[in-house]
């Protein structure tokens, strides 16, 4: 090969290895919403939402970088550091995957979707007939760190969706 075909196919070479290492060092937080198994007579849906910022934070702080300060903080704050589920065969879950400054969490519940019924509440062991109880009376037996990974969850999911809200509302 001749050295300028040489030349341009190094440099295109290295074009192609930064874009991806900066893609893939991207800030993002993904929502999926897995339907479960879907029963033979029903429609079903896949829905994700995705918040990525792009570029590093330079000079005055956005909105951007806002959301993602606000995902760190809630991390950190209930010593959330490592994935964690809780899902249930068949039923339908919510899956948040947080990609941020080069590391990666992966949180999945069932709870979201399984208790919108207020019968049913999604426990260490499972799923569980309220039968009565409250809520918040099946949730103060179980561990102080289900209990905070709840609470994360819960939290990522709305900050997600207040940062969706504020881009799409009119």
């Amino acid at each position: 090969m001749r050295r300028s075909t040489l030349a341009v196919l190094f440099g295109l070479a290295v074009l192609f290895t930064t874009a991806f290492a900066q893609a893939a060092d991207k800030d993002k937080v993904s929502i999926r919403y897995l339907p479960g198994y879907p029963l033979p007579d029903r429609s079903s849906e896949w829905l994700e939402v995705r918040v990525e910022r792009m570029g590093s934070p330079k000079g005055d702080e956005q909105e951007i970088d806002r959301f993602f300060a606000s995902v760190a903080a809630t991390l950190s704050e209930n010593g959330v550091d490592g994935d964690w589920q809780v899902v249930i065969p068949d039923a339908p879950s919510i899956e948040i995957t947080i990609d941020l400054d080069g590391r990666q969490i992966r949180l999945a519940s069932a709870h979201v979707s399984v208790e919108r019924s207020g019968a049913y509440v999604v426990t260490e062991q499972g799923m569980v007939a309220l039968d009565g109880r409250t809520l918040d009376a099946v949730l103060s037996q179980q561990s102080e760190e289900f209990r905070r990974h709840r609470l994360v969850f819960e939290r990522l999911l709305e900050l997600a969706l207040d940062r969706t809200r504020a881009e799409f509302s009119p």
